[in-house]
């Protein structure tokens, strides 16, 4: 009968493959550093040099569109009857263009969400300031607003925030959920004269909805 001999294929060197390993873990590692290390350089940059913002300018069509709801808000004779025409939309563009023209573009900008305003402002902290007195600094207000049916206005802080990190009420003064404008309507006439105008007011994702009264 006839032996069969089996041929057994030599074991891979374990030593080359380890190596392998590690160096594939090493690039892993240091690529990570990288990009953790170029997020927080950005992160700095954003956060504490940060390059004026780029001011919003509308067009000649949307500029007249724009002039005509201003037109409408500061005029009570000029409000239509019905209540289709008497709702304006203004969006959050529109009003970072207004800002622009009061030479606040650079500093200032809105931004519409539901439910909620929030301004993104380019400042040099004060000396009281909590974190980084006198330093240039960009940090975010987020504000929940709505009009009560007393047509009283509510404009409470719900966050602060400075490089997309939230802080402390205790570092801000324990301002937030505080309504920030409550007793200003209370003393000012015509802030009041302004609100009674206006039916309802509605905050949505990029606009603002306003229905005057008749």
């Amino acid at each position: 009968m006839q032996n069969i001999t089996e041929t057994v294929a030599p074991a891979a060197p374990r030593a080359h493959s380890t190596k392998k390993v590690v160096l594939i873990t090493l690039a892993v590692i240091l690529g990570c550093a990288g990009i953790a290390a170029a997020t927080g350089a950005l992160w700095v940059k954003h956060t504490f040099y940060p390059s004026p913002i780029q001011p919003v300018s509308l067009t000649a069509t949307e500029k007249a569109e724009f002039d005509n709801k201003l037109q409408v808000l500061g005029n009570p004779a000029a409000i239509p009857a019905d209540e289709a025409n008497r709702t304006l939309l203004i969006s959050e563009r529109e009003v970072n263009a207004y800002l622009a023209q009061q030479q606040l573009g650079e500093s200032v900008q809105v931004k519409f969400g539901d439910g909620n305003v929030s301004a993104a402002l380019i400042f040099t902290a004060p000396e009281d300031f909590p974190v980084f007195p006198n330093q240039k600094i960009r940090v975010r207000f987020t504000f929940g607003t709505s009009l009560t049916p007393e047509h009283k206005l509510s404009l409470k802080l719900d966050d602060l925030s400075l490089g997309g990190i939230s802080l402390p009420n205790s570092w801000i003064g324990d301002i937030k959920g505080v309504d920030l404008v409550a007793e200003n309507v209370e003393t000012d006439p015509a802030l009041q004269k302004f609100l009674a105008g206006i039916q309802s007011m509605e905050v949505r994702d990029g606009a603002l909805k306003l229905v005057l009264n008749k």
